[in-house]
């Protein structure tokens, strides 16, 4: 390029001259087009495919950062180009050798110290040669501006399309309106092309709309700054949209308006909410007007802005009145027991920013100076930020509720007949006392009361005398005892009291004045005086016990030791007290009953009964079912033991009926034990209870007369003394559905001959105490005689009981009794034993043929 153009013509004589000139003029060519290039920032290098030899021009190696004069190799020029610049460089040389094919592009360049350029290379075949000359232009700043311009114009994209937003432009001077992409999706319709009239337009306003959107595009043209507002559209399927719109008047250089361009979105979704919104504000306001709960709300700094009537009306104060104040001149609330102000609710919302509640037994003092319960809470009110901008203090009058809670919670806490504290609230303050004294080492007394001719009242003039007696009775006893003693009611006719800081001979004084008033206490009724009279137990209420509930019981001994042995009575706790011990002891029995019923841990013992003559067993099973309790450690316990507490705790009939189920569930059994005769003992608690009766007849009717007959109900005769009628009721009934009846320990009494004329039975059990000395003592020679006689004549059987002796089961049989029962023969054993026994005898017999042959 910088080298001076050859020429192929002959040289003639004047050829050294004109050689001459034409060089230097060749020369100065050169130079010149090489400071034109340089001006022109152009670059010039060419490549020879024969010879491989490469040619740059100063400027080239100036834009590619060479030194002047150093020509590199094609390799390494290419190689300023990145690896995918060099290829598509060798490859466009080597096609333009081949086809003449040029080409025009733009590549990245490292320039050398001038660093990364972008630069435009244009090349092509020169002449009909194997030369390719190639042209460089460094393009790096339009290159850059136009990437800007793509970025800005792809951002614009996304943020117009992302965002829904169409663009528009109406060219003033051609009249014509076009619309991107986005503008045609605004209004429902896919795109139809860039141009669309301003008839059409106006034809896609919703009706009520086109006025005003004319007249904001004529306001624009008449120089308005900018058109702004909103439109309804009519999609092609019926619905209506809200567009926002905006846009600005292009003018020229003079100040004529050349173009109006625009934006328009879609803000059909807001106005929807906010249309929502409205009619949620309005139904609140409605609601907030008509709820019965009052509400007022403060701004940030506890300043009321608005009440609502309920508000008004409670606290006296109007709205306009209000707006502004401090919210603790509004809503002024104290104690109920006291004047005391409270801290105003609302500025502790504030401070600490979370809901809050004023305490419970808060009063409203309006400004009229009335009080009135209320119940409030209050919360902040916070931006979608967080930031509390005010609160609201919602709260209601419950004065009403607040008076029938007092009531609801006294009755809960005292009995409704005598208005002394009921058994619930007495376990509470017993509880707080016994915690008291454990904490502290105070001392203080229990009281057990119990009415000693009550029922008396309530047989002869009625339950409501009886209620009349509750009330002055309870009068009575909260009259005898100190300001700070508490006296409940436990139920029925039973109280208690405790004596708070009370010694124990202090409480004895107490509990015998009481003792003492109610002696000499006279129920009238209809003429007739009755004296009701109580006993008293007395209890220390210390540390000693294990919990409050031990000292009750103690105090509940005393008094059932008290009434046990003589009414309107005073009976102490003492540690020592054998009598105490023993009453203790059947109460220790009662709770282990009723866990070895719910724990199925009662067995059955048999003993049998046998015929007196001969004295052999028929292979028949009969004999009376004793009833033994088995505790955890696998120990026997015999009835002796624990009947009394049975027969005192009223868990006999419970135990009865046991043993009934089992008996007739055995009677009930196909199998190989034959049983003859069952006896079972029925208490005469037992005979009272209604439920026994009614489940005793349920299952002798399930049983049948037949099998039936095999069971014998054995009624003492003590048993019988009380309850005779009852008794002779359910003899009749137990006979009828084919149980036989016996009649138990025949002689103890001093009536016996008298109940044989009042009491169907079928067997006598003669009393073991006639039995055991027979040989020694004529009297029960004579006795035994006598009931043998009896029992012949009326036809019954006698069974005579503690046969022990041989000696003694030759008398009896010289005497005529029939049965027999005692060690002598059979001693009791386990009842499953037996018959677990019996079935492998008759399992023996009958396979005894087939083992003989």
């Amino acid at each position: 390029m910088s080298e001076p153009l050859r020429t192929g013509a002959p040289p003639c004589d004047d050829a050294p001259d004109r050689t001459v000139a034409a060089e230097l003029a060749l020369a100065q060519n050169a130079r010149f087009l090489e400071r034109c290039s340089r001006l022109a920032g152009v670059g010039a290098w060419e490549w020879q495919a024969h010879s491989d030899a490469l040619v740059l021009s100063d400027s080239a190696c100036e834009l590619l950062g060479l030194p002047l004069g150093q020509v590199p190799t094609l390799a390494a020029l290419l190689q300023r180009f990145g690896p995918d610049g060099a290829a598509m460089l060798d490859a466009a040389l080597r096609r333009a050798v081949a086809d003449g094919q040029g080409w025009d592009v733009e590549l990245p360049c490292d320039a050398g110290a001038r660093g990364r350029r972008v630069m435009r290379v244009v090349g092509g075949l020169d002449g009909d040669g194997d030369r390719v000359g190639v042209v460089m232009l460094d393009v790096t700043e339009p290159a850059e501006v136009r990437a800007e311009l793509e970025r800005t114009v792809d951002r614009l994209a996304l943020a117009t399309h992302g965002g829904g937003i169409g663009v528009w432009d109406l060219d003033l001077r051609a009249g014509a309106l076009a619309w991107d992409d986005a503008m045609w999706r605004l209004h429902g319709e896919p795109p139809h092309g860039q141009r669309i009239d301003l008839a059409a337009w106006r034809r896609r306003l919703h009706r009520q709309d086109r006025r005003a959107a004319v007249h904001a595009l004529h306001g624009a043209l008449r120089g308005e700054p900018q058109i702004e507002g909103e439109w309804r559209v009519c999609w092609p399927d019926g619905s209506v949209h809200v567009l926002r719109g905006c846009g600005r008047m292009l003018r020229d250089g003079g100040g004529r308006p050349l173009r109006l361009s625009g934006v328009c979105w879609d803000v059909s979704e807001e106005r929807l909410l906010q249309q929502q919104l409205a009619e949620q504000r309005e139904l609140l306001e409605v609601t907030l007007q008509s709820i019965a709960d009052a509400v007022l709300t403060t701004d940030a700094g506890g300043r009321v802005t608005w009440l609502n009537p309920v508000a008004q009306r409670l606290t006296g104060w109007s709205a306009a009145e209000a707006r502004g104040q401090p919210s603790s001149h509004v809503f002024r609330a104290q104690r109920e027991d006291s004047p005391e102000p409270l801290p105003d609710p609302v500025q502790r919302c504030l401070t600490t920013g979370r809901p809050t509640r004023m305490p419970g037994g808060a009063m409203l003092l309006a400004r009229d100076g009335e009080l009135r319960a209320v119940d409030d809470s209050v919360a902040p009110i916070r931006d979608a930020a967080g930031r509390v901008l005010g609160a609201v203090l919602v709260f209601r009058d419950v004065t009403q509720q607040r008076r029938q809670f007092d009531e609801i919670r006294w009755r809960a806490s005292h009995d409704g007949l005598t208005g002394l504290v009921n058994r619930s609230e007495f376990g509470q303050r017993l509880a707080r006392t016994f915690e008291r004294a454990q904490r502290d080492g105070s001392h203080h007394a229990l009281l057990a009361f119990d009415l000693d001719r009550f029922k008396l009242i309530n047989d002869h003039c009625g339950h409501a005398a009886g209620d009349e007696v509750l009330r002055q009775v309870a009068q009575r006893l909260e009259a005898g005892v100190r300001g700070r003693d508490t006296v409940a009611r436990l139920g029925g006719d039973e109280f208690a009291a405790i004596l708070e800081n009370c010694s124990l001979d202090e409480a004895l004084h107490v509990a015998q004045k009481l003792c003492d008033a109610l002696d000499q206490y006279r129920y009238v009724h209809a003429g007739q005086r009755f004296r009701i009279g109580t006993c008293v137990g007395v209890a220390p209420l210390d540390s000693r016990w294990p919990d409050a509930e031990a000292a009750l019981r103690e105090a509940d001994a005393c008094c059932m030791i008290a009434k046990e042995q003589g009414r309107n009575r005073v009976q102490v706790w003492a540690p020592d007290d054998a009598t105490l011990r023993a009453h203790q002891s059947e109460h220790r029995w009662a709770t282990r009953l009723q866990q070895a019923l719910d724990e199925d841990r009662f067995e059955l013992d048999l003993q049998r009964v046998l015929p007196a003559q001969g004295a052999e067993d028929d292979g028949r099973l009969r004999g009376e079912l004793l009833l033994r309790l088995r505790e955890r450690d696998g120990s026997r316990v015999l009835p002796g033991a624990f009947m009394p507490a049975a027969e005192r705790f009223h868990i006999a009939p419970r135990l009865d009926r046991w043993v009934l189920r089992q008996a007739v569930a055995l009677l009930a059994q196909d199998g190989p034990v034959d049983v003859a005769s069952l006896s079972v003992n029925v208490s005469g608690l037992t005979l009272q209870d209604a439920a026994f009766h009614q489940e005793a007849r349920a299952l002798l009717l399930q049983l049948g007369p037949e099998r039936a007959a095999a069971l014998c109900l054995e009624i003492t005769e003590t048993a019988v003394i009380t309850r005779l009628s009852d008794a002779a009721r359910f003899i009749t009934q137990m006979r009828a559905l084919g149980a036989r009846i016996a009649l138990d320990d025949f002689g103890a009494g001093a009536s016996s001959y008298s109940y044989l004329k009042a009491l169907p039975v079928d067997v006598l059990k003669i009393d073991g105490q006639f039995v055991k000395a027979l040989m020694t003592d004529p009297l029960d020679q004579v006795a035994v005689r006598s009931f043998v006689d009896v029992a012949q004549t009326l036809n019954l059987t006698t069974v005579a009981e503690c046969v022990e002796t041989p000696e003694v089961l030759l008398e009896l049989v010289r005497l005529g009794v029939g049965e027999v029962q005692g060690f002598l023969l059979h001693r009791p054993e386990p009842l499953l034993q037996l018959l677990a026994a019996a079935t492998e005898e008759a399992a023996s017999s009958a396979y005894a043929p087939i083992s003989a042959y």
